[in-house]
């Protein structure tokens, strides 16, 4: 007869960036669904499109080499503070895991869904802006996107309520 005492490891995401959603979703995690022999992925998409607006670059002219410069050291330097929090929570739980990050994607939705698919994850948990039905259609929801395009379980916490616009 076959062990089947053996556990196997169940491989969860959970989408971070520097807002209070997202670490609000982590925390409920580790309050109520972090299971024994998880490994955790703290996964972060750098917004990097929002680098050239910043520039004020119209392209009239030559682009401001000097000044995108600047903006990614801004982006690895957060980047940076980001891996040293995740890391401090996953040590600090005691859980087994790894802060992954990546730039590739423009949206990222996208970049969780990806993600996903190359880390072999079994399960995402993420935070929800609370964004009305109105501004999710213009703007997009992470979540959304995610929860359509993963196929694989998925838990969104939404805000607070008195937070939901």
């Amino acid at each position: 007869m076959a062990d089947t005492t053996e556990k196997t490891q169940r491989k969860v995401l959970l989408p971070v960036d520097q807002s209070e959603n997202s670490f609000r979703a982590v925390e409920w995690f580790l309050k109520y669904g972090v299971q024994p022999n998880d490994y955790v992925i703290l996964f972060h998409s750098v917004d990097t499109t929002s680098i050239i607006p910043a520039t004020g670059y119209t392209w009239a002219g030559p682009l401001p080499m000097g000044q995108m410069e600047g903006l990614l050291r801004e982006k690895e330097r957060e980047v940076h503070e980001l891996k040293k929090k995740c890391l401090s929570v996953l040590s600090t739980a005691g859980l087994d895991g790894e802060f992954i990050h990546t730039s590739l994607y423009p949206h990222a939705g996208e970049a969780i869904v990806h993600a996903c698919k190359q880390h072999g994850v079994d399960y995402v948990l993420m935070g929800n802006r609370g964004m009305g039905a109105i501004r999710r259609t213009f703007l997009g929801s992470i979540s959304d996107y995610v929860l359509h395009h993963a196929h694989i379980a998925i838990t969104i916490i939404p805000p607070p309520k008195e937070e939901q616009h």
